[in-house]
């Protein structure tokens, strides 16, 4: 009975960790659980539950959510800026492929975007700071957080010239090498939005991150299971 309640536990702590889907509650069905908003000091607005095709505060024409009843999308009466993050458990075993794909909608209604040479998410500067940016971050990194040591990759980066209104757009990378590099490592998915001259709405919706382990790294879980479970009998 021991030897099974051993092998029950090391297998149910490997299942975890090969788990296809990492992203909890990645199409907002459920509100924000799951996931984290934080607001500079002094900021007006936030990220909140949308659905229709209207925006929270301001009322902009926005489109409906692309999956699902819901998204989150940022909106708001005055300058500010609003982070959306949740923390993810990489796997602990090597993957063969690992995609992380997500739905963006901008709705700038500066007409242009302006991000400062430094990148910072302050809307307090002396200039304009109209942009929003998407990236994987250390676990344990300010939310505001822009230091290249604290960002482990940029998802997504608006720019000067780019579409000021869009539809949501998919955004799909291959991540195997990163979480191959991270692996059991918690990471940081974030949403960074500032506005300081106009409303910029960014809807954010089917946020997944889906990983396939490899196929000997199991068998070798497996065999160390196995060897634990042998070493226990004998000792019994």
């Amino acid at each position: 009975m021991k030897q099974f309640l051993f092998l029950t536990a090391l297998l149910g702590a490997m299942v975890p960790a090969q788990a296809g889907q990492l992203v909890t509650n990645g199409g907002f069905e459920a509100g924000f659980t799951g996931w984290t908003r934080a607001d500079a000091l002094g900021s007006d607005g936030t990220f909140v539950i949308q659905s229709g095709t209207a925006s929270p505060v301001n009322g902009d024409t926005v489109p409906a959510p692309p999956g699902g009843s819901n998204a989150a999308m940022s909106d708001a009466g005055g300058p500010g800026s609003h982070v959306l993050y949740q923390t993810l458990t990489l796997p602990g075993l090597m993957v063969t492929s690992a995609t992380l794909s997500f739905d963006l909608f901008i709705g700038n209604r500066g007409g242009l975007f302006a991000t400062p040479p430094s990148g910072t998410l302050d809307f307090g500067i002396n200039g304009f700071n109209q942009q929003l940016r998407v990236d994987l971050m250390v676990d344990g990194s300010g939310a505001f957080s822009v230091a290249g040591a604290d960002i482990l990759q940029n998802l997504y980066q608006s720019k000067a010239g780019d579409a000021a209104v869009t539809g949501y757009s998919t955004i799909t990378l291959d991540l195997t090498s990163l979480v191959n590099s991270n692996l059991g490592k918690n990471i940081l998915f974030r949403v960074a939005e500032v506005d300081n001259f106009a409303p910029l709405q960014v809807g954010v919706d089917n946020v997944s991150l889906t990983t396939t382990p490899e196929p000997s790294s199991v068998v070798m879980a497996l065999s160390a299971a196995l060897l634990g479970l042998s070493r226990l009998r004998r000792r019994q």
